[in-house]
């Protein structure tokens, strides 16, 4: 796999499962699972495509690489390359369902956080508040938290299913025919 194969191999599948986490936004709005405070499905969710892409991609790259073989280095590299498209699309999803799709949805959670956060006005942990809401409907933040978020999810997980994808090259496969012609001439 050259380094060309590897990140367009790696893009195109974290389109895809960035795409994938945006439809699980969009279920959770469809079913109001954060106003409800039920959180563990949208984990659930997004475990359930983290992990499968993990384990498709890993894989298939490790069956593409053939004889060379796959090194652990190169499948956890591949691992977190792909968590890092795959939380560029979450994140511009996210932009796009808390500005656009859903704005009313967010504006409804932020409103119950206001209520909330009313009760400590006057306090430095206030402002700090307040600045971080304003800066959570930021693009650029979004885009690189979920990136962060992504890494931190699939991280842990890539490592440890790397070393199932990891494949030592085959020794045989390596010999060339002039190798081989010494041997034949001497026999």
């Amino acid at each position: 796999m050259t380094k060309k194969q590897f990140w367009r191999s790696a893009s195109n599948w974290g389109l895809i499962g960035g795409a994938a986490l945006f439809v699980v936004s969009i279920i959770s709005w469809l079913l109001k699972f954060e106003q409800n405070q039920t959180g563990w499905p949208i984990e659930l969710m997004h475990f359930a495509v983290i992990c499968s892409l993990i384990l498709y991609t890993g894989y298939r790259n490790a069956r593409l690489c053939g004889p060379s073989g796959y090194p652990y280095g190169r499948a956890v590299g591949y691992i977190f390359a792909l968590l890092m498209f795959v939380g560029i699309v979450y994140g511009v999803g996210r932009f796009l369902m808390m500005n656009f799709i859903a704005r009313d949805y967010y504006d409804a959670i932020m409103e119950t956080a206001r209520g909330v956060l009313d009760q400590f006005r006057g306090t430095p942990q206030y402002d700090v508040a307040v600045k971080m809401a304003h800066w959570g409907t930021n693009p650029i933040v979004l885009i690189i938290s979920g990136i962060i978020e992504m890494v931190a999810k699939g991280g842990v997980l890539g490592l440890v299913l790397a070393a199932f994808f990891k494949k030592n090259p085959d020794p045989f496969a390596a010999t060339s025919i002039a190798d081989n012609s010494g041997d034949a001439a001497s026999e």
